[in-house]
């Protein structure tokens, strides 16, 4: 499960640390050390055209190099959710963002899978009145996949360019697993970003089932500045602002 990855000695390290790409032809690089990286995005909420402050999300990411076979990266996400907290933990091959493993800890429920060959299996845990029930899960997947959980990491290491286009393949257990996702980018733009001032992005238009998402990317660090998720059902407007200035 992805809070039980093990780690190797230097000594079992394996030679070929590419992994299997998702979609073939397309790399997806994280440059990421195994000293921890940590972003805060500030979240603001809108409903009913009115915008209040809803805390942060930190994003926590470390490298997994010292173990056999492909290297790995870790990320952890926490979040706010009314008066608690979600965190969600994804494990995926550092060089293509193929997903191995997936942990979220929510206030009414723990999920855990495990993605290997094209099956999720897993564990879905649900908190009740009268104790705690547990679903064990078996999704085909129909082949390899990227976890919804760092939707926003693939898309700024995709070749974004004037008229891209993609679908991709992302993990929603929700949806049954696999959801072909479209990503089109809608322009390029100069904007003012808080502090972090001007900066030169992409505008990304991502067909998240239920909650379409706008990502702009910056695109020079190929990072994540800004997301704005339209939640359809609940007829709510979510940011995430990036206030962890950009390195270097």
């Amino acid at each position: 499960m992805a809070a039980a990855v093990v780690l190797a000695s230097p000594s079992a390290r394996a030679q070929g640390v590419e992994g299997t790409p998702v979609v073939p032809g397309l790399t997806i690089y994280i440059n990421q050390s195994p000293k921890r990286d940590t972003v805060v995005y500030q979240r603001t909420v809108t409903l009913n055209g009115k915008d209040s402050s809803a805390g942060v999300r930190t994003v926590v990411s470390r490298a997994i190099v010292d173990r056999p076979g492909a290297h790995l990266v870790e990320i952890e996400q926490r979040f706010p959710a009314g008066t608690s907290q979600i965190v969600d933990t994804s494990i995926n091959q550092l060089h293509t963002m193929r997903a191995v493993a997936h942990a979220s800890h929510q206030p009414t429920r723990t999920m855990r899978f495990d993605f290997d060959g094209n099956f999720a299996t897993g564990t879905v845990s649900l908190k009740g009145a009268n104790g705690d029930s547990v679903v064990n899960v078996k999704q085909d997947l129909g082949g390899p996949i990227f976890d919804s959980n760092v939707i926003d990491l693939v898309v700024g290491e995709l070749p974004l360019a004037s008229g891209y286009s993609v679908t991709l393949p992302f993990f929603v257990y929700e949806r049954g697993g696999r959801v072909m996702t479209p990503v089109k980018v809608r322009e390029r733009a100069s904007l003012p970003f808080g502090k972090l001032g001007q900066r030169d992005v992409w505008v990304v238009d991502v067909g998240i089932p239920g909650a379409p998402a706008t990502m702009w990317i910056d695109a020079q660090a190929h990072t994540l500045l800004r997301v704005r998720f339209d939640i359809t059902a609940r007829a709510m407007v979510l940011t995430d602002d990036r206030i962890t200035p950009l390195h270097g």
